[in-house]
């Protein structure tokens, strides 16, 4: 007996063949027009049609003569599979729940190892998307991350390598600082920038074992166009001392402990939004069953994606513009293979 389909049921499936057949329309090369291309080796603009090799066009830049792809140093540069990046998208952003890569490797039809490769070349491609939008109220408060060495140990981290778990493999300075911080549980720290426009940022600040950031490393990581603007911390005197160097800032403090005791503050002065996205961010960070530091910040941009783009419809529209969005950095695979040197940097810091 074949059972028949409920009306709504119905209007759901039919739904769902729409948008899959929007997204089959969604060509990835689109998204690297000539106009927009940099010259890998010299970073110059003037690229022209140089032949055709298995059957992709080539380019070659007039000024040092270097041929190349026109997807050269996007997050598509290297990647086989071109024609299931729009897919993957599509499945990085159609949950809230993020899938893991497990999942994304079957639905894919991919390697799991490719799946863990292409997120983070998706999440180092939307890194520099987007800037935080201007505001003349912003938030400023540290927030703290477990430092954790997750996922399988390679030969990157060694100074000599002879195989999967040999005796002889020669740890190397990295590695034995990872061991210290893992054992003494220190904890990563960011810096958190919250604007009153519901639009916030992280900046990485180093890892430290207990206490708080000294002014000298707020200095020194410190981005953000705080000109003219008012700025909200907690009382911290480190956060009063870094501050005091913008002498056109309007710093406005408040005590943590008089909102906790429900003491009445001055109305507007406060850092709710901070720890709002906070809380949100644990709760996130909960799928995942850790987030190694070395990914860290990708994933922080990956949430921050995710809040920029709530009340994703996923029309053929909206697609083809998050797909664009993973293509615009011309530098995102440089920025995927230096993934290893800044954590190394900032580990030592």
């Amino acid at each position: 007996m074949e059972t028949k389909l409920k009306q709504y049921q119905s209007k759901v499936i039919a739904r769902l063949i729409g948008n899959f057949r929007k997204l089959n329309a969604i060509d990835v090369s689109e998204f690297t027009p000539r106009s927009t291309m940099l010259c890998r080796k010299c970073n110059g603009h003037h690229l022209v049609k140089n032949g055709v090799f298995n059957k992709r066009q080539r380019y070659k830049c007039k000024d040092c003569n270097h041929t190349q792809f026109a997807d050269a140093n996007t997050a598509l540069f290297n990647l086989k599979f071109k024609d299931k990046w729009v897919d993957f998208v599509y499945i990085m952003l159609d949950n809230e729940q993020p899938k893991s890569c497990e999942k994304i490797s079957k639905s894919l039809e991919i390697n799991i190892k490719t799946a863990h490769e292409w997120r983070l070349k998706f999440l180092t491609a939307i890194s520099d998307i987007e800037p935080i939008g201007d505001s003349q109220e912003l938030e400023l408060d540290e927030i703290y991350l477990p430092f954790c060495v997750k996922g399988r140990i390679g030969k990157e981290k060694y100074d000599e390598w002879y195989g999967e778990n040999n005796p002889q493999n020669v740890e190397s300075s990295l590695r034995k600082e990872e061991k210290i911080k893992e054992e003494q549980k220190h904890q990563t720290i960011y810096l958190c920038t919250h604007n009153r426009n519901a639009d916030f940022d992280f900046t990485p600040i180093k890892i430290q074992k207990k206490g708080i950031v000294a002014a000298d490393d707020l200095v020194r990581v410190n981005t953000n166009n705080l000109s003219e603007k008012t700025v909200i911390t907690d009382s911290e005197p480190s956060m009063k001392a870094f501050l005091k160097s913008y002498t056109d800032v309007n710093h406005q403090t408040f005590k943590s402990s008089d909102i906790k005791q429900g003491i009445m503050v001055e109305t507007g002065i406060h850092n709710n939004n901070i720890n709002n996205t906070m809380m949100r961010l644990k709760k996130w960070l909960k799928n995942f069953s850790g987030v190694s530091t070395k990914y860290q910040k990708q994933y922080l941009n990956w949430f921050r994606f995710q809040n920029l783009f709530t009340g994703f419809d996923f029309n053929g529209l909206n697609i083809r513009d998050a797909v664009n969005k993973t293509l615009t950095d011309k530098d995102a695979y440089s920025k995927f293979k230096s993934i290893f040197l800044f954590y190394g940097l900032f580990i030592n810091i």
